[in-house]
């Protein structure tokens, strides 16, 4: 493509414009551009592509039209007839050349803005509606040859611009051979060719920041010290060249605003989600298969809800925690109308009369325009590839220029500047970019591109031409500064990933003779303050109770001075409450963290927790709730325990029935694979525990119990998965596992196993009356157990000796996590909470047997962790 934008110098009044393909259509009176039915046209040929068509039909398409492009662009009368493959030997490149000349015939028209392109070469001068004399007609080595074409017919038409306009626009325009001294001008004139190392000097500087925003945040600070120092005369001999990205667009406004910096060059609009289309894209998942987690949290904060803002987010919250939204199924009207809508569909007349009920239902918005593609392209099945593909949002692109003489300049990353400065500042050093890499042509491989070049003249772009154009391009940018040039490079983008050295930072690193371009960087934050570049304010630290450094006894005393000498502190075990103002009860799960890690159980009080999006996982909770909820429906309460076979036969109901109501996306037909393996394990656990009950004559008396209690005047709440009636008359209450139980035979070893102890805490010291407290006042005696669903083991305290098939402890199995947690409850009971070590996750695992989950995946408990004793 060229690089040189193509431009017309109005005979009367020599105004210049861009020709673009929009003045072309108008003054060749081109006819309205149509989409090409690409897709319709695909089907069902026979064509070397045709298998992955069939496998992936969009990635396909896609992949078609941008080769059949690059073969019309390659043409001079984007016509079919000048393909000649008949000129190539029988092989790969052949074949595909040939399929693709046969699809163009078959199109019979041209994408755009191809169309218009043909429309004028084809035409006469007495065919425009005015004159488009060319301001600068000389060819450009990297345009293609529908490019050349095109500006052959405009010259042949109407003629180059008279020699004075083009001198006078030259005259405004960068130098294209750069015309800096130094380093810099040697840049300017040989990036991307061989040459000599060149002594640095101060004309080229580097410097590496965090991310983007630090990048644009720096760059403005470097631009406004310029000012100061009296480097520049104004902001106007300032330039920046930015990445064609939103992100830095945005940062660089922000961070010019901030200082106020006037900012040239920038969009007089800028680029806009398309909400429409996010909206439709959204609904088309919900409608297609069990809601997603993630894809309902994001319909909620869309901005075209029928719902407030802060609404939207508590209940896109509520979604991501647990699942569901109380805030969602208390809403009314127009709100309940659309949420009532989002069921999966399974024929077209479903999809789309939901989406007319979702369309009534947001009377701000007009979803029809969007709808109508969609129904036009649907028949008997629903094909949701395609309508997917048609209702992907597109981003509405930034429109026009605020281009004046007074700000700084803004340069963008595809586009030559637009005027000449002293100082340039390039940013996004990092990352693929400067020039991008053109990747890989799924079509034709370099060897055949340069086969087709040799036998039949069609000069198709490979990888080299590409990258020979995108480094040219970036050389012509950087001969926009003649005095100095300053790069910046990010370690990280915004999501937070490493980035490696840009082709261009290399190219200019080796030049200057550094090994490696990371050799050129000077890390800004690595330098002493008073060696930045730029002037800098650091925020002062918080004077009230604020510390540095952490405690070296490892202990953070909370609210100290704010308690009384009896009571120093606040007591960290009521400060959740609920509706009522009553204090909550802790779970034997979060007292389980307690032991493990105060600062976790503390963040979890809080309510302070990582919010991070994630879709739903096949994750162990979830297959633990599942495999519960199937033994809860497989053997019902106060019923004999059923046949294998007729346990066998009525299980994939039951495990369909436990999906729907605890993980109704993994329904979707995607996780096929994982519910069929998950039907295998229902069948193996159910199996082993009918085993069990047989076995020992048990009887189930209850099915998820609740437990609520009090030690020691902390209140507990818990649930027990089953409750079983021994024939001895022992009640053994079973808590399920879906683990093995090797881990949990070496805690209740150790004597490190809470649950057991609290269980029996809330049975002896009852909140409320229930079937099992009542059992308890009779006289039954309890033994409280796992049954570990991976390898059908049931592990129990000691009161459950000499049961048949259970494994029965020797010891009291908590006595020393009940004696840790009294002490754990009396130091956050006095406001105070001890810090973890690094050591403590192994030591916890090898001396407790337990895994120290509350410490996995945290990073503000990570950030509070100590160093060992004997490293301190």
């Amino acid at each position: 493509m060229r690089i040189d934008p193509l431009l017309t110098a109005n005979p009367i009044t020599g105004a210049v414009r861009y020709v673009t393909d929009d003045l072309l259509r108008e003054t060749y009176l081109a006819p309205k551009p149509c989409d090409l039915d690409l897709i319709a046209t695909l089907e069902g040929r026979n064509a070397p592509w045709s298998a992955s068509f069939e496998a992936a039909p969009a990635e396909t398409t896609r992949a078609i039209e941008a080769a059949l492009t690059a073969v019309v662009r390659s043409t001079q009368s984007l016509s079919p007839t000048e393909l000649d493959v008949s000129a190539l030997p029988e092989c790969r490149a052949k074949t595909h050349l040939a399929a693709l000349k046969e699809l163009w015939k078959d199109l019979g028209s041209l994408p755009e803005p191809l169309a218009a392109w043909a429309r004028v070469i084809c035409s006469e001068a007495k065919d425009a509606l005015e004159p488009l004399p060319i301001l600068d007609p000389s060819p450009c080595p990297h345009a293609d040859a529908a490019e050349a074409a095109l500006v052959e017919a405009l010259t042949r038409q109407h003629g180059a611009a008279p020699e004075a306009d083009q001198t006078s626009w030259r005259q405004r325009q960068p130098r294209g051979d750069g015309s800096a001294v130094g380093c810099y001008g040697m840049v300017q004139e040989h990036l991307g060719t061989a040459t000599n190392p060149v002594d640095r000097d101060s004309t080229v500087s580097c410097f590496g920041l965090r991310d983007p925003r630090d990048e644009a945040q720096f760059a403005a600070a470097l631009a406004q010290r310029m000012l100061d120092d009296g480097c520049v005369d104004g902001p106007g001999e300032i330039g920046f060249l930015v990445p064609d990205d939103p992100a830095y667009m945005l940062a660089m406004q922000e961070g010019c605003e901030r200082l106020g910096l006037p900012l040239a060059g920038a969009p007089e609009e800028a680029a806009r989600r398309d909400l429409t289309g996010e909206l439709l894209s959204l609904l088309l998942v919900l409608l297609s298969v069990p809601a997603p987690r993630t894809a309902l949290a994001s319909l909620y904060i869309s901005p075209l809800m029928p719902w407030a803002r802060d609404v939207g987010h508590q209940m896109a919250r509520e979604v991501m925690d647990y699942g569901w939204s109380k805030t969602a199924s208390q809403l009314t009207g127009s709100a309940k109308e659309l949420l009532d809508a989002l069921h999966p569909s399974h024929t077209p007349e479903q999809l789309f009369a939901r989406l007319g009920a979702i369309d009534k239902s947001l009377p701000d918005t007009d979803l029809q325009p969007r709808i109508a593609p969609l129904r036009a392209v649907t028949r008997e099945t629903l094909d949701w590839a395609l309508l997917h593909k048609l209702a992907v949002p597109h981003q509405v692109d930034a429109t026009g220029h605020q281009r004046f003489v007074e700000g700084v300049s803004l340069f963008t990353e595809n586009t030559l500047p637009w005027r000449p400065v002293r100082q340039l500042l390039v940013l996004g050093m990092n990352g693929n970019r400067w020039p991008r890499s053109p990747g890989s042509d799924p079509f034709f491989t370099e060897a055949e591109v340069a086969l087709i070049r040799q036998n039949t003249g069609l000069q198709l772009n490979g990888r080299r031409k590409k990258l020979a154009r995108g480094l040219e391009l970036f050389r012509r940018q950087l001969c926009a500064g003649t005095e100095g040039l300053t790069l910046l490079a990010p370690a990280k983008n915004l999501l937070g990933e490493p980035l490696s050295p840009s082709t261009g930072l290399a190219l200019i690193s080796h030049m200057l003779g550094f090994e490696k371009p990371t050799d050129l960087v000077q890390d800004v934050r690595a330098l002493p303050r008073d060696q930045w570049p730029v002037a800098w304010h650091v925020t002062p630290h918080l004077s009230h109770g604020f510390r540095a450094e952490l405690p070296e006894d490892g202990i953070l005393r909370l609210n100290r001075g704010l308690g009384t000498p009896d009571k120093p502190g606040i007591d960290l075990l009521r400060i959740r409450h609920d509706d009522a103002g009553r204090i909550l009860p802790q779970s034997p799960s979060r007292l389980e963290s307690l032991l493990v890690s105060p600062l976790a159980w503390l963040l979890d009080e809080l309510d302070a927790k990582d919010r991070t999006w994630a879709p739903e996982t096949l994750d162990v909770m979830t297959l633990g709730t599942i495999i519960h909820q199937v033994l809860e429906d497989a053997f019902p309460e106060n019923a004999p325990v059923s046949a294998i076979d007729a346990l066998e036969a009525t299980l994939p109901d039951i495990l369909d029935a436990a999906i729907k109501k605890h993980a109704r996306w993994l329904s979707g037909a995607s996780w096929a694979t994982e519910r069929q393996s998950l039907l295998g394990e229902a069948l193996d656990v159910a199996r082993t525990w009918a085993g069990f009950l047989n076995e020992t004559g048990a009887t189930i008396l209850h099915n998820e119990i609740n437990l609520a209690g009090d030690h020691g005047g902390l209140l507990l709440h818990g649930k027990a998965d089953c409750l079983l009636q021994l024939p001895d008359g022992r009640i053994l209450v079973v808590d399920h596992k879906r683990s093995g139980a090797g881990n949990r035979r070496d805690r209740m070893s150790k004597g490190w196993d809470l649950q057991v102890a609290l269980y029996r805490a809330m049975l002896q010291r009852p909140n409320e009356e229930t079937a099992l407290t009542r059992l308890v006042d009779d006289g039954a005696q309890i033994v409280t157990a796992y049954h570990t669903t991976r390898d059908a083991t049931v592990l129990s305290d000691d009161l459950g000796a000499g049961l048949a098939r259970i494994e029965a402890a020797s010891r009291d199995v908590s006595e020393n996590a009940m004696s840790h947690l009294a002490d754990a409850v009396a130091e956050v009971g006095a406001g105070t909470v001890r810090l973890n070590r690094e050591g403590d996750a192994k030591r916890f695992e090898k001396e407790r047997g337990i895994k120290a989950y509350a410490l996995e995946g945290n990073p503000l408990v990570a950030a509070f962790t100590l160093p060992e004793e004997d490293q301190a």
